[in-house]
């Protein structure tokens, strides 16, 4: 249950604050006051999408908050505490629309999701906007209504899962029947690139290397003649070579340690050197005789370069890509080989998924049908004392909406095997016809309040929010329709926004919505009314501004006479 709504900064609403609390809660005021706009701000309450143009002129943000009382041990504690949200007996919502269109979600004082807020929203408040009789003229909303009075809804999510799951199997079969009409042809071409992949033996460091080695090849007379110069530098020159003087001076310092001890360190550096030196030359000696003047080599260096970017370009790009796509063709390759068993298997498992889909859609459409009984009568025996006594109520089944799988119990669509339109006759000797085709305004708006009132009686919906709901009728219609709204309230919290004086008389907390100015700036305002207030709003509702004393005698009658109707 609602039982406190603070709005701030939305729209034309400055700051409101609102506790509704049980009952019948009732909010009137001139047409353009600003009543819907309280609507809309609740509507953000169940996960409704949020417009930055609702931040009121001059704010950086809109917030909404509410408090419900809930039970600790229902549906929509547990789900809380699903998400890790702490809950006892009280929920408290947050919800801020920034003006640039970034916001922010807090349950309990936790960061959520709006989401979150979407899948809450249902089980605290059923709103009725002034669009619901849009909705009812649409067959596509029936079965939901005809669902929800029957406690079906758990039911028609069971038979949604089951026919989802139906038809993935049946879109994985078409993709691998359609996969396995072209198995040869995939399955040879598969073939063909792993054994050439395979073929290549390709390694990741190998380009590298031959690169290196085409450039030495390409460079190979110049490298040897610049070896070659070294070689004879070091070793190999007639006269003057590395080796040569260093030999020299070895022999010198060699003299010079036979004189002076002391210079021993000196001569066994320069024997070191001279060593060192000796080995270099070695080294180059071999490095030169290693050089190719090969041009079969060169030819195949280039070639094995030149399949290797071949390769490559054809497979992904580089050598790393192609070794990971010759690893999935061969993956690919195995499950082409293993399609005839996943098929059987499959096939195996369609037939149990259209079984339990059928056999969940037939318990659920028998339900339905018994209940569709029930409901007539219901909406019959709500719409007489809505002054529509002569009304006849009638539930047509028709096929499914939308597309159908076929199955030995007939069409059935994701919500099951049929579809549902709701008739009327709205006079004796008439024959039913569509709902959508023929009913009034104001009859439209008895049979949604007779529609919406068994519902929630059924369900205990916690809060029911009408809007709008006296739409096409007046008088003594009006009176039947706020008794009716009253002994809903019986049952759970009803807010109901009205211009009819004949159904605020049956408020238990009065509510008026008032547009005024204050230094050039609109802003709307709630005010809570005592008996005094009640009476005075009644008398503008029924005469205007200043209506009299028959207004006011008028008014007074209206809060009696609904009082004693209440009683009953």
């Amino acid at each position: 249950m609602l039982t406190y709504l603070h709005i701030r900064d939305f729209a034309l609403i400055e700051s409101l604050e609102l506790e509704p609390g049980p009952g019948l809660t009732v909010l009137t005021g001139e047409t353009g006051a600003g009543k819907s706009i309280i609507l809309a701000a609740v509507e953000l309450l169940t996960g409704q999408r949020a417009r930055s143009d609702l931040v009121r002129a001059g704010a950086e943000a809109a917030v909404v908050e509410a408090q419900f009382a809930v039970d600790p041990q229902g549906a929509v504690a547990r789900r809380l505490r699903d998400e890790g949200i702490a809950v006892e007996d009280e929920l408290v919502i947050r919800r801020v629309v920034g003006r640039g269109g970034r916001g922010q979600v807090r349950v309990n004082g936790a960061l959520a999701t709006v989401g979150l807020l979407a899948e809450l929203g249902p089980r605290l408040i059923s709103l009725c906007g002034q669009h619901a009789q849009q909705e009812l003229l649409s067959p596509a909303g029936h079965l939901l209504l005809l669902d929800d009075f029957a406690g079906l809804a758990s039911r028609r999510e069971e038979v949604e899962r089951a026919v989802a799951r139906l038809r993935g199997l049946l879109a994985e079969r078409e993709r691998l029947q359609e996969g396995l009409a072209r198995r040869e042809e995939r399955r040879a071409w598969l073939s063909q690139a792993i054994a050439e992949l395979e073929a290549a033996e390709l390694d990741p460091e190998e380009a590298a290397a031959l690169k290196a080695e085409r450039r030495r090849l390409v460079n190979a007379e110049q490298i040897a003649t610049l070896a070659q110069g070294a070689l004879e530098g070091l070793y190999a020159a007639e006269e003057g070579s590395a080796l040569e003087t260093l030999g020299r001076v070895r022999g010198l310092l060699n003299e010079l340690t036979r004189l002076d001890p002391g210079s021993e360190a000196l001569a066994a550096r320069l024997e070191e050197l001279y060593y060192q030196l000796e080995d270099l030359a070695g080294e180059l000696r071999d490095y030169l005789e290693g050089i190719s003047f090969d041009p079969g080599r060169r030819d195949w260096v280039e070639a094995r370069l030149h399949q290797l970017q071949r390769l490559t370009r054809k497979y992904g790009g580089d050598v790393p890509a192609a070794l990971e796509a010759l690893e999935e063709m061969r993956r690919e390759l195995a499950e082409l080989e293993a399609g005839d068993q996943r098929l059987e298997a499959l096939e195996a498992e369609l037939a149990q998924a259209q079984a339990q889909a059928v056999d969940l859609a037939r318990e659920l459409s028998r339900a339905r049908h018994q209940a569709a009984e029930e409901l007539c009568r219901a909406v019959e025996a709500e719409l007489a004392e809505l002054g529509l006594a002569t009304c006849r109520f009638r539930v047509e089944f028709t096929s499914p909406a939308g597309a159908a799988l076929d199955t030995p119990a007939g069409p059935l669509g994701g919500r099951g095997l049929e579809g549902v339109e709701f008739h009327i006759a709205p006079n004796p000797g008439e024959g039913f016809r569509p709902l959508r085709r023929i009913a009034s305004g104001g009859e439209l708006s008895r049979i949604l309040l007779a529609l919406r009132g068994l519902v929630a009686s059924r369900r205990r919906a916690p809060t029911q929010v009408f809007d709008e709901v006296d739409a096409g009728i007046g008088g003594a219609t009006g009176s039947q329709v706020g008794r009716r709204l009253a002994r809903l309230a019986a049952h759970t919290q009803v807010i109901v926004i009205t211009h009819l004086p004949q159904i605020a008389a049956f408020a238990q907390r009065h509510y008026s919505v008032r547009k005024h100015s204050r230094e050039g700036r609109t802003l709307t305002r709630v005010e809570p009314l005592d008996q005094a207030g009640r009476l005075a709003e009644l008398e503008r509702m029924l005469a205007g501004p200043g209506g009299g004393d028959t207004a006011r005698r008028h008014a007074r009658r209206l809060l009696a006479a609904a009082q004693e109707l209440a009683k009953d």
